[in-house]
């Protein structure tokens, strides 16, 4: 019971520091795909963010999640004109909020992302931005920043 109340007090004091540990980035257009099938037929809702490159002259994915949640769903900002997607990354376990200038709802046979695979594989995207991790106490105290490997995050 003392676990569920210290996470229950964890939960209300994250949600009331306003935006407080939101992992916000730009992506240079968010699309809100609606799929169907080849008898029309609605299969799901997703919400794509694609980044423009410059040397394929192309839009490549990013990132994509399912428009399971009404937060998904982009809203646009009347005073900057820019397109906001905010919602809970589980993967992550963090706050996330992506904004564009661009915007484009389609209606499609063709899932987008999938398509986009053709372009330039997923292994090779250029992924939403990763949450910095504080580095654990004992890390800090028992290594010296200058013995840490380059590449650790």
């Amino acid at each position: 019971m003392g676990q569920l109340t210290l996470l229950c007090l964890s939960l209300l004091a994250a949600s009331s520091s306003g935006n407080q540990g939101v992992v916000r980035e730009q992506v240079d257009m968010i699309e809100v795909n609606h799929f169907h099938d080849d008898l029309g037929r609605h299969i799901y809702d997703q919400v794509v963010f694609y980044g423009w490159s410059a040397a394929a002259g192309d839009y490549h994915v990013r990132a994509w999640c399912l428009l399971d949640e009404p937060s998904r769903w982009p809203r646009r900002n009347q005073t900057s004109g820019l397109y906001h997607v905010r919602w809970y990354d589980r993967d992550q376990r963090i706050q996330r909020e992506v904004v564009s200038k661009h915007y484009l709802e389609t209606w499609t046979q063709v899932d987008p992302e999938r398509a986009n695979k053709k372009l330039l594989d997923e292994k090779y995207r250029t992924a939403l931005a990763r949450p910095n991790r504080e580095r654990p106490k004992q890390l800090q105290q028992s290594v010296a920043d200058n013995q840490l490997p380059a590449k650790i995050r």
